[in-house]
């Protein structure tokens, strides 16, 4: 391992700061769970996925700077790929990335880094638990790292697919008990298991203190 602490970049922790200003002023930023974060050593961070917003609330939530991963689409103009570089995102091809994405994410484990993942894959375009990738888990199985289950309530009302402002609203991030396995739990060939055990940490997700988006009609879970 070659750096259990890895540190944040400048862009990072100026971003981070403007963010954070941001969601505390017109969202009254709230996150739970943070005694369930491990503060060193190589993690993977599954969060369930329905906002642009998802990303940046995470990364001012969490105390250590998060590897997150991106369609290469976004890294198209030049100052685009000049941020996501210094903010050291993960570019991926959609269809044909997985496995160059795999290998990238894993060298960050390796240097004790936290990669955050979307098991959902993409944005749900309903605000609705969508069914679970198994990429995250195959990462864990390769790599041995532990999984720790996110769940972000409150961006799909905020900015849902499509919208190009952001409305005021509340904002909440709930981390849940870290996940481990011991050498060999998971078998990265075996994509049934895989599967299986993608969608069970998915419901577990959702189970985390949060709301369901209530544009859609849905109230609180948890106040």
């Amino acid at each position: 391992m070659a750096n259990s602490k890895p540190k944040m970049s400048f862009m990072y922790r100026f971003s981070r700061s403007v963010v954070r200003l941001h969601l505390n002023i017109w969202h009254g930023f709230k996150v739970e769970g943070l005694e369930n974060i491990l503060r060193e050593g190589p993690l993977i961070v599954a969060c369930n996925h329905i906002s642009h917003i998802d990303p940046p609330a995470l990364g001012v939530a969490f105390p250590r700077p998060v590897r997150f991963i991106a369609k290469v689409e976004l890294f198209n103009s030049g100052v685009s790929n000049l941020y996501f570089n210094l903010i050291n995102v993960i570019p991926v091809r959609r269809g044909g990335g997985g496995g160059e994405m795999l290998r990238r994410a894993a060298q960050c484990l390796r240097n004790g880094e936290v990669v955050g993942m979307f098991p959902e894959g993409t944005r749900s375009r309903t605000g609705m638990p969508g069914d679970a990738h198994t990429g995250f888990l195959v990462l864990a199985a390769t790599s041995g790292a532990p999984v720790l289950p996110a769940r972000v309530s409150g961006t799909y009302d905020c900015m849902p697919p499509g919208a190009k402002w952001i409305s005021p609203g509340k904002i909440q991030l709930s981390f849940g008990e870290l996940i481990t396995y011991e050498k060999g739990e998971l078998d990265p060939h075996n994509r049934e298991q895989l599967k299986v055990e993608a969608q069970r940490i998915l419901d577990q997700i959702h189970k985390l203190p949060g709301w369901f988006p209530k544009k859609l009609g849905l109230y609180p879970e948890t106040p």
